[in-house]
């Protein structure tokens, strides 16, 4: 890891290492699929989910990164903006099973009197499989 600093107005949070635990739960998934005009019947229907080949209903992609997201900016405090997030996922999770979403600042830099932070991400499930690889960059005002 190569962190760079330099002088600044900006002040970015001590920590360089940060976590948020989240469990999804079905009644999420279902709302989320629903404000996201997601349908597939994977994010709601355990049945259909078996027979697809789950064990159980699945988190959609855009939920975990919404936990990513969540993560960050905690982490950052209201005075910062997140400008890039990315995400992908290597393996399913599911509902009712502990989240951690972990992030670790990888690079720091000034950009016209403000800091930018480079963040690698990623969601590990209870069994410690990972389930998200990501990335953020967050603009400190």
């Amino acid at each position: 890891m190569s962190i760079h600093t330099t002088h600044a107005a900006s002040t970015v949070p001590d920590a360089r290492a940060f976590e948020l635990r989240v469990t999804p739960d079905r009644t999420q998934l279902f709302a989320f699929g629903a404000i996201t005009w997601n349908r597939h019947k994977i994010h709601f229907d355990r049945v259909h989910a078996m027979a697809e080949g789950y064990p159980d209903v699945v988190v959609q992609r855009g939920l975990l990164g919404n936990f990513l997201a969540r993560a960050v900016a905690a982490w950052a405090g209201p005075e910062a903006r997140i400008e890039r997030l990315s995400w992908k996922v290597l393996h399913s999770a599911f509902p009712d099973r502990e989240l951690c979403c972990q992030g670790e600042v990888s690079a720091v830099w000034e950009d016209r009197g403000e800091r930018l932070v480079e963040c690698v991400l990623r969601i590990v499930d209870p069994d410690g499989l990972r389930v998200v690889d990501g990335a953020a960059r967050v603009r400190f005002q």
